[in-house]
């Protein structure tokens, strides 16, 4: 997120509505544009099937189950290398070594390309899908990996507009495809599940269009296209082993309550391959889109207000400022922090409250399941906890407290895992729950170990503890990064 604050403070710096309206909708494009336009994309899709095409009821399942494992799985597997790469390419930019950041992209590209095919190779030994089909959700699960990575080398090149451009542009040809394949779908009836296949490959074809635009963004942005030390990030496995878990377990702990709950009370299994709990995950999928404006305002806040005073109070302590400089940056840094969270808190606590009381009226309107109602109450609880989880993170891995960004980490995944589990057999009753409880028993400990951070954190910015974490000797991932060098030929 450090790259846009520069174009936010020039937006705030003029005193014109419009102008902190636009300020607002840059925020969003950065943070939630491409979530927004995905979604928007398959709802739409989803319409279309209902309303223009002849699709039965099993196969728009398959459709968006299709789609969802591919999702989903795609951001665990982004998750294993996400934060690590992230610090990597940061240093690169700031040692000014930009001609490494191409091979980079090529490293993470290949061992992203190996992770995909090992899952792939698992799903197809236990699906009972034809071959055809398997191959082609390969192509879409490729699509969305690689998408990822490059989306991750945009950003922190800055280069917004064509991540924007990208995903509008494979939206448009994703929907128009799947209309125009699903009409013409009679004519490949010789095809298993033609429908879906032929649903499944219009909206891989925009993405594909989306994955395209990026991949040119991101040889323009890079001219020089070298392979030297591909793997040469691989090093920082050792050097910043907590990185990988925070990422990792995070990732992981958002769908760990699916995964369980798919083996609950209202399970069903699709074509003896797809594992869904349709009651959950519809529950699950709409509370999360209530987190869209955390994501936004924290931005907003953190890129403006809060990054100034940030960077004052390291200034002065990297470059030699009196004791009382430190004492007065460091203060003005905690309260404009302080000031920002609640902001936070209060907007999207405000927003997920109005939601959660006015969702059983808004369901007069619009005819939703009981079950669906009560579960999403307990999941937009636990979406909100989530978001502050997220936001509380990131604001610890700013103060370089990469030892308390895992630990949170790894208690939003095992409470959210083991309570899952302990209130699975209470079925409908239970669900969501476990979601809330986990989420905000994580958000706890994050908010405690940032009050207790923040308090200490002109001790913490002195003697830097984060160097006691790094293994010794830090071997392993580093002679590997060096193997792979060598052998690299391409």
């Amino acid at each position: 997120m450090a790259g846009i604050g520069f174009k936010l403070q020039q937006l705030f710096q003029e005193d014109y509505f419009s102008s902190r309206m636009k300020a607002y909708a840059f925020a969003g494009l950065v943070t939630a544009g491409p979530w927004i336009v995905v979604i928007a994309t398959i709802a739409m899709i989803q319409w279309f099937s209902m309303v223009f095409l002849p699709v039965t009821l099993q196969e728009r399942e398959l459709f968006n189950l299709s789609i969802s494992y591919s999702f989903i799985f795609s951001q665990v597997l982004f998750g294993i290398q996400q934060l690590v790469v992230t610090r990597y390419v940061a240093d690169l930019f700031y040692e000014k070594k930009t001609n490494k950041v191409f091979p980079t992209f090529l490293g993470m590209t290949k061992v992203t390309l190996f992770l995909v095919v090992t899952a792939w190779l698992i799903f197809i030994w236990i699906s009972s899908l034809p071959f055809l089909y398997e191959l082609l959700l390969l192509v879409l699960f490729v699509t969305i990996n690689l998408i990822w990575v490059l989306f991750l080398f945009l950003s922190a090149a800055k280069f917004y507009q064509a991540v924007a451009y990208s995903f509008l542009s494979g939206a448009v040809i994703a929907v128009g495809m799947v209309f125009l394949l699903g009409r013409s779908a009679e004519a490949f009836m010789f095809i298993p599940h033609a429908t879906s296949f032929m649903l499944l490959l219009g909206f891989t074809s925009g993405m594909i269009v989306t994955l395209f635009g990026l991949l040119f963004s991101m040889l323009i942005t890079f001219p020089l296209h070298t392979s030297d030390s591909q793997f040469q990030y691989i090093g920082y496995f050792d050097k910043y082993p907590t990185l990988f878990w925070t990422g990792f377990l995070y990732n992981v702990g958002i769908w760990v309550c699916n995964w369980i709950i798919w083996f609950g009370e209202g399970r069903s299994i699709l074509l003896d391959t797809f594992v869904y709990n349709r009651v959950y995950d519809t529950a699950i999928f709409w509370s999360y889109l209530t987190i869209i404006p955390t994501l936004i305002i924290f931005v907003v806040s953190v890129e403006t207000r809060f990054y100034e005073r940030y960077r004052s109070f390291y200034g002065y302590i990297n470059q030699g400022g009196t004791l009382q400089q430190i004492k007065s940056s460091k203060e003005s840094m905690q309260y404009v922090l302080k000031q920002e969270l609640e902001r936070l808190v209060r907007s999207q606590g405000l927003i997920s409250i109005v939601i959660i009381l006015s969702i059983g009226y808004a369901a007069t309107f619009v005819p939703v399941e009981n079950d669906i109602i009560s579960i999403f109450r307990f999941t937009t609880v636990g979406a909100f906890s989530n978001a502050m989880v997220l936001v509380l993170t990131l604001i610890l891995l700013y103060f370089e407290d990469r030892r308390g960004a895992m630990i949170t980490s790894i208690l939003f995944f095992s409470l959210n895992a083991v309570l899952t589990f302990l209130l699975l057999p209470f079925g409908f009753n239970g669900y969501g729950l476990s979601f809330a409880l986990g989420s905000s028993g994580a958000l706890l400990f994050a908010l405690l170990r940032l009050t207790y951070f923040i308090e200490k954190v002109d001790y913490f910015a002195f003697c830097n503890p984060n160097n006691l974490e790094r293994p010794n000797p830090p071997t392993l991932f580093t002679k590997l990064s060096q193997w792979m060098n060598k052998r690299t030929i391409l």
